[in-house]
C-alpha cells in the first residue's frame, strides 16, 4: 500500500530522484556521533513549531486586568496561558507548555554545541562558508525567539528581565532610543511591547529561521559534510566541492540511509527524552502577576499557587482550602499545606511557612552577560564623549564577538581543519567559553545568595482596584500579600524614611543589600552624585533602570536622603 502511494506520488511530482540523492548520498566514513547535532536540532524546532501552534490556540496577547477568584488582580496574557495548560487543552496542556519551555533550552544547548563542533572541526573553511554563515544568523534567531518569548506570559518575572533587556538595548550609541522604542512600541513597556514581541514569535522570527534551515540543509545536502579533520601536521588540500558526489567519496563513504540516518534518530531520541523528562521532573512556573511597583517576584505553579518553603527545607508546597488546591485571602485559623503529589502539612503554623522569591534575572543561557556588566562602570569617559556601561557589556563587545564569529572563514583562511593546527583560533574560543562559563556559574551563586526568603503575612482585607493611587495605599504585593508605600507623614529628607521607601517599591532587587552590594544595577553607598542627578533618574530612569514617576513628593526627598547618605 506504501509503495503504491509513494509511485503515485512521484508519478504527479517526480519526487524520487531528489529523494534518492538525498537518503542514499554518500558521506565520509569519518561522519560519527559528533555530526548528529544538527539532526539534534531540526528536531527540536520541530517540537517548537508543533508546541507553539497548540500554544497560540489559546493565548491572548493583551495585558487588560482580569479579576482572578481569589481577589489577585491579573492580566488576561498570563491568565490566558494558565488556562491554556489548564482546561483549555485538558491534560495535554501541562505537556504542551513543557515541551515549548524545555524545548527552547534544548535548542540553544543543542546549537550552540552543533555550532562548536563545527569551529573546532574547522568545517567553516571553503567551500562551506555559506553554511557558516546562515548558522551564525541561526543562532542569533533562536537567541530572539528567547528573548522575545520570554515575555508572553507577562508575569512579573517576565517584565522585569525584559525591562532590563530593552533598557540595555536602549543604551546604544547614537540609535538608543529608537532601538529601545522599537522594541518597546513607545515610551514605555505595556500592551504594545507585548503585542509586538507575540508578532515577532510567531510571524517574523519563525518565517526567517524556517527559511534559513531550509537554505542551510541544501547546502548541507548540495556541498556535503566535511567529515573529521586530518591529524595533526598533516597536509589537507581545500576541501573538494561537492565532496558527498565524488567519486572517492561514493567509494569510500557510507550512504545516509540506513547508516547515517540511524544515528542521527538515537541522538535526536534522546533530545527528545531529556525535553520529557525535564518537563516531568522540573514544571514550568511563572511568577505573580505583573507589578511595575517591584521587581522582586514570587514562584507560582502554572496554575497561580504560590509556591513555598517549609522551615529553611526548600520543599515546595501550594496551600490548600476547603478542600481545594486554591490560594487563600487571609491566614485565619490552621491552614492546610500540600504538596505537588497531594502530601498533607497539617502541623505548620504560617510562621513556618515562607515564600520562595526571586530576582528579576534573565534565562540562564543570558546569565553571562547579566553578570558581565556588573564588573563595568556606570559610564566610560572618552574625553569628547562617554559611553555608559550597558552600552560597552550589553551592545558593543556582544557585537564584535558576533561579528568575529560570523566572518571567522575569512580570519581563519589556511587549509588544516585540526584543532591542533589551529592553537590560537582554538584558544581564543576556549578561553570565551571558559569566561562564559564562569560567569554564568558567578550569576547564579550571586543570585542564590540575593533570593529572598520571607515570611507569608495575612494578606490586605481587599485586593487593589487597577486605578489605586499608589501613595500611601494598599498595593498587591507577590504572591497576594500586601506592603503599604511610605505615605506624607515623614519628615522630608528622612533616611529611616526613604529605606522604607526603597524597599517598599523592590530598589533591593537591582541594588543588592539595601543598595551596599551591586546587583543589576550599581552600588548606592558613598555616592558622589548630587541631589538632581538622583532625582532626574528616579523619576526618568538611566541605562538599566526604569522611571518611578510614582515615588513623588516626601517619599521622593526621604529616598534622595537614605542613598545620598548610604555608606
Amino acid at each position: 500500500m506504501a509503495n503504491r502511494v509513494y509511485e503515485w506520488v512521484d508519478e504527479r511530482t517526480g519526487i524520487k530522484p531528489a529523494l534518492d540523492y538525498v537518503m542514499y548520498r554518500r558521506l565520509p566514513k569519518s561522519v560519527n556521533w559528533f555530526f548528529t547535532l544538527g539532526s539534534a536540532s531540526l528536531t527540536v524546532f520541530i517540537i517548537q513549531a508543533v508546541s507553539g501552534a497548540f500554544l497560540a490556540m489559546g493565548y491572548t496577547p493583551s495585558t487588560a486586568p482580569v479579576n482572578r477568584p481569589d481577589g489577585i488582580i491579573s492580566n488576561e496574557a498570563l491568565e490566558s496561558i494558565r488556562y491554556t495548560t489548564g482546561e483549555g487543552l485538558a491534560s495535554f496542556g501541562y505537556w504542551v507548555r513543557g515541551f515549548h519551555h524545555w524545548g527552547a533550552n534544548m535548542m540553544v544547548i543543542v546549537v550552540v554545541l552543533h555550532m562548536l563542533r563545527v569551529f573546532f572541526m574547522g568545517s567553516y573553511k571553503y567551500p562551506r562558508e555559506l553554511t557558516w554563515f546562515t548558522g551564525v544568523f541561526i543562532l542569533i534567531l533562536v537567541l530572539g525567539f528567547s528573548f522575545t518569548g520570554y515575555l508572553l506570559p507577562w508575569d512579573n518575572r517576565a517584565y522585569w528581565a525584559t525591562q532590563v533587556g530593552v533598557r540595555i538595548g536602549g543604551s546604544a550609541p547614537v540609535l538608543g532610543d529608537s532601538i529601545a522604542n522599537v522594541l518597546r512600541g513607545g515610551p514605555t513597556l505595556g500592551a504594545q511591547t507585548l503585542t509586538r514581541f507575540y508578532a515577532l514569535h510567531v510571524l517574523l522570527l519563525p518565517a526567517l529561521i524556517a527559511g534559513l534551515i531550509g537554505v542551510h540543509l541544501f547546502l548541507i545536502i548540495k556541498i556535503g559534510i566535511s567529515g573529521m579533520p586530518k591529524g595533526k601536521k598533516k597536509d589537507e588540500a581545500p576541501t573538494e566541492l561537492f565532496e558527498s558526489s565524488s567519486l572517492n567519496g561514493k567509494k569510500s563513504g557510507k550512504a545516509f540511509f540506513p547508516y547515517i540516518i540511524f544515528k542521527d534518530a538515537v541522538v535526536s531520541a534522546l533530545v527528545v527524552a531529556l525535553v520529557v523528562l525535564a518537563t516531568i521532573f522540573w514544571p514550568v512556573e511563572s511568577s505573580n502577576p505583573v507589578d511595575a511597583n517591584n521587581p522582586v517576584s514570587t514562584v507560582q505553579t502554572q496554575k497561580g499557587l504560590t509556591i513555598f518553603e517549609v522551615n529553611s527545607s526548600k520543599e515546595l508546597v501550594t496551600q490548600k482550602v476547603n478542600d481545594k488546591f486554591e490560594p487563600i485571602k487571609a491566614a485565619n485559623g490552621n491552614t492546610t499545606y500540600v504538596t505537588r503529589d497531594g502530601k498533607e502539612f497539617t502541623n505548620l503554623t504560617d510562621n513556618d511557612v515562607r515564600t520562595v522569591q526571586v530576582q528579576p534575572q534573565p534565562e540562564w543561557y543570558f546569565l553571562f552577560l547579566f553578570q558581565f556588566l556588573k564588573y563595568l562602570p556606570t559610564e566610560v569617559n572618552f574625553g569628547l564623549f562617554s559611553i555608559s556601561g550597558e552600552a560597552i557589556g550589553g551592545i558593543i563587545i556582544p557585537t564584535i564577538l558576533i561579528g568575529v564569529l560570523f566572518f571567522v572563514p575569512y580570519l581563519d583562511r589556511g587549509k588544516k581543519r585540526n584543532p591542533l593546527n589551529r592553537p590560537w583560533t582554538s584558544i581564543v574560543m576556549l578561553a570565551v567559553l571558559a569566561g562564559i562559563v564562569a560567569l554564568t556559574v558567578v550569576a547564579i551563586t550571586d543570585l542564590n545568595k540575593a533570593q529572598s526568603v520571607q515570611a507569608a503575612p495575612a494578606p490586605a482585607a481587599a485586593a487593589p482596584t487597577a486605578g489605586s493611587d499608589a501613595g500611601g495605599a494598599a498595593t498587591a504585593a507577590p504572591g497576594g500579600t500586601a506592603t503599604t508605600a511610605a505615605a506624607g507623614g515623614a519628615t522630608a529628607g528622612d533616611s529611616a524614611a526613604g529605606l522604607k521607601v526603597f524597599q517598599a517599591n523592590g530598589c533591593g532587587g537591582c541594588h543588592l543589600n539595601n543598595g551596599k552590594v551591586k546587583g543589576i544595577g550599581p552600588v548606592l553607598a558613598n555616592t558622589t552624585r548630587d541631589d538632581a542627578y538622583i532625582r532626574n533618574n528616579l523619576k526618568n530612569g538611566k541605562g538599566a533602570m526604569p522611571p518611578y514617576p510614582q515615588i513623588q513628593g516626601a517619599d521622593l526627598d526621604n529616598l534622595v536622603a537614605y542613598i545620598k547618605n548610604l555608606k
